[in-house]
């Protein structure tokens, strides 16, 4: 599973219900996601089978496909898990597409000769950020950002969330669950919401996608490179050009804690000399 696909059943193993009502309009009483039967090793862990109970009584399945673009294969593919679903359960099955980016080509029905399916599809792309927002369901904030108008509302939205649940794992699994999706259409939207809420993110059992997409790895980067950059800029601006071996000396240093502390030291000693020494005897 990708990424994308991983923050989306993140985010639906909290909120399935109030997805479920706001993108399709459906009035749900009960939801369980199934687990995927044996003999249906080909499908894509990007297929999400839900089954509903509706107030009326009403069951079925909701096979939900999370596509991060449109692909052209993608209405036969989802005809197929379609066809398996009915046949394994017996229940009646609603398709849709989540198609978390924009794309040209969509289209909600394939037809063949004598072949015609139809399916729902959930363009984020085309849905206003301001609304989702406005429904005031923290659970939904995690799409903001792939929704119009939404990196503009990103901030809003992910205060709106943390301020609105209690801290725990669920709370966690969202902002981290925010910050992935978030990565389709900014780079730096993940690494603003690392920096503002790491420490309550890596409570989240999903933590281990951040890193793996490089976004944990990217700030901590970002913030060494700010920190060495500091120590230089004090030191030239105290003594003019810095020696091309104390230059090498503080560009070799990985820890946050130690370019701290070599900028407190930049900003206090006497001359140069006196610094380098300070330097190498920290080595």
């Amino acid at each position: 599973m990708g990424s994308y696909d991983a923050a989306v059943k993140v985010i639906l193993s909290h909120c399935r219900q109030a997805a479920l009502e706001y993108f399709l309009g459906l009035e749900v009483v009960e939801s369980e996601v199934m687990e995927l039967p044996q003999e249906t090793a080909s499908l894509r862990r990007s297929d999400f089978p839900i089954r509903v109970r509706t107030p009326e009584g009403r069951v079925f399945i909701v096979l939900l496909e999370v596509q991060s673009r449109w692909e052209p294969e993608l209405p036969l593919r989802l005809l197929e898990y379609d066809v398996r679903y009915r046949l394994k359960t017996g229940l009646s099955v609603l398709p849709a597409i989540l198609l978390l980016t924009p794309s040209g080509a969509v289209m909600d029905r394939f037809e063949d000769e004598g072949l015609r399916y139809a399916f729902r599809v959930i363009s984020l792309a085309a849905l206003e950020a301001r609304e989702l927002l406005r429904t005031g369901n923290p659970c939904l904030f995690p799409f903001v950002a792939l929704m119009k108008g939404g990196v503009e509302l990103f901030d809003e939205a992910e205060r709106a969330l943390t301020d609105s649940m209690p801290a725990g794992p669920d709370r966690a699994d969202l902002l981290t669950g925010m910050a992935l999706l978030s990565g389709l259409v900014s780079k730096e939207l993940p690494q603003r919401l690392l920096r503002r809420r790491r420490d309550i993110m890596m409570e989240s059992v999903a933590y281990e996608m951040i890193k793996k997409e490089g976004y944990d790895e990217g700030m901590q980067q970002g913030m060494l490179a700010e920190g060495r950059e500091m120590v230089l800029e004090a030191l030239a601006e105290r003594f003019g050009p810095v020696p091309p071996d104390i230059e090498d000396l503080i560009m070799a240093r990985e820890s946050r804690r130690q370019l701290k502390e070599l900028h407190r030291l930049a900003l206090r000693v006497q001359n140069i000399d006196a610094f380098r020494k300070l330097l190498t005897s920290s080595l």
